[in-house]
């Protein structure tokens, strides 16, 4: 079971991301012998408070992720419910030994656009993700523990 420890920064857990296409549709860009968009690195806050993994508008924009569909969301940090496009992305968590094998991939992620320039975050990777790990948010000691 890989284990990321890392120190707390200003703003909190933060992790490095690669955002990606999701696996469908790369296999999708594949058969229509397309070419495969290269992944975005980003950073990503480790929100407990999130329900689904959102991306920040300029990610998907530099992606040209295809859309999902459309639903309603309750941002309260940006003023309430609103619709919101639902994309499908694939999600690395880069681990910083830098071995492949200790990151943690999520290839088929729904993912919402919202707009988090104004929040200082490009990624929140929310409970649809931390679901999958064991996430323990050391204050005292200034630091945090990811295990998948």
């Amino acid at each position: 079971m890989p284990v990321l420890v890392s120190p707390l920064q200003p703003d909190g857990a933060i992790v490095e991301v690669l955002i990606g296409w999701s696996a469908s549709d790369v296999q999708k860009l594949r058969m229509a012998l397309k070419p495969i968009p290269v992944s975005v690195s980003a950073s990503a806050l480790l929100d407990t408070g999130a329900e689904i993994t959102c991306l920040d508008v300029s990610l998907v924009q530099a992606l040209g992720l295809p859309v999902g569909g459309v639903v309603l969301a309750n941002v309260p940090a940006l003023g309430g419910t609103a619709g919101t496009i639902y994309r499908d992305i694939n999600l690395t968590v880069v681990h910083p030994s830098g071995n492949s094998h200790d990151n943690l991939i999520v290839p088929n992620l729904t993912v919402l656009e919202v707009n988090l320039g104004p929040l200082g975050y490009q990624t929140l990777i929310g409970r649809d993700v931390l679901a999958r790990c064991r996430f323990l948010y050391i204050g005292p000691r200034g630091r945090f523990r990811l295990a998948y």
